[in-house]
């Protein structure tokens, strides 16, 4: 068996290099397992100045697209390992990492896609209160958030199967999130076993979430979850609850914070409900419409 590590990176060489030096440190705890390192650099003005120990393991792609799904489909092309490891390149992997894949391969042998556990890199506390899950799981679709951006890992011959990452999803994209979980329910859509690892750790710090980025995600939680809709007919009604359940949520926080106030102000300032709701709608609204627009030039 050998692990692709693919690492999508734009303009953070000192993340990166802490990424870099993660599965290096995983590489020499457990060395008989061959590796790679695949980084696609998007955009880049001039060539990565980052330290490498191991140079025969690791390529640098320079590519002038840019866009996370672009950029981990091309990798995809590129690499030569059995299974496909996906991290953001300010995410890490625990030092035992390779050592604990490995193993799981060989004891779950009919499945080909897992997730692990996701810590915050600076706090050592779970990314969410989902990875306090101390047990392995098989995730249905409502376990969609334990398959995180940065937490993945899929055997080379069944994402080629299913087909690669959404380039209208990701962070540089039309749709600036959601490319995992779109992927995710291709995966189930696929009738793919896929496995919760509370074993295999990343690490990804907690990001803050200004208005913005929350209204930009949820705009493609919107699209992704209408274009599942559309896709996946036969489970039509869970992907309508998920997307139903945001928005009643959405609404139920924004009205505490208006009639009670108090601690749902400070819940709103962090978690920004009217950012959900608006991009939810809006990202369901123009998924309709770019696909009623897509078929109508089709047709002449």
């Amino acid at each position: 068996m050998k692990i692709s590590f693919i690492i999508a990176t734009v303009n953070r060489d000192q993340e990166l290099q802490q990424c870099i030096t993660s599965i290096e440190k995983a590489h020499e705890c457990k060395q008989d397992v061959p590796i790679e390192i695949l980084v696609v650099v998007q955009k880049a003005k001039e060539k990565k100045d980052i330290r490498i120990h191991y140079p025969e393991i690791t390529t640098f792609y320079y590519i002038d697209r840019i866009g996370l799904s672009i950029a981990r489909n091309f990798a995809i092309e590129k690499c030569l390992g059995d299974y496909c490891v996906f991290l953001d390149d300010d995410a890490a992997v625990n030092q035992d990492f390779i050592d604990v894949l490995s193993k799981k391969v060989i004891t779950y042998k009919k499945v080909s896609v897992f997730c692990g556990r996701l810590m915050d890199s600076a706090q050592g506390v779970p990314f969410s209160v989902l990875f306090n899950n101390n047990n392995v799981r098989k995730l249905s679709r409502f376990d969609f958030q334990y398959f995180m951006g940065s937490a993945h890992v899929i055997a080379k011959e069944t994402i080629k199967r299913i087909g690669c990452y959404d380039e209208r999803f990701g962070v540089g994209a039309k749709y600036r999130g959601s490319e995992e979980t779109d992927l995710f329910f291709r995966l189930k859509a696929s009738s793919e076993q896929v496995l919760y690892l509370p074993e295999l750790i990343f690490f990804h710090p907690i990001p803050i979430t200004p208005p913005e980025y929350v209204y930009n995600y949820a705009y493609a939680i919107g699209a992704m979850l209408t274009k599942s809709c559309f896709n996946d007919k036969a489970h039509f009604i869970v992907y309508f609850y998920i997307f139903f359940l945001r928005i009643i949520k959405a609404y139920i926080r924004i009205l505490q914070k208006i009639i009670l106030k108090g601690i749902y102000q400070k819940k709103d300032e962090k978690y920004h409900y009217s950012s959900i709701l608006r991009g939810t709608y809006g990202g369901m609204k123009d998924f309709i419409k770019s696909k009623f627009i897509f078929q109508r030039k089709i047709c002449l």
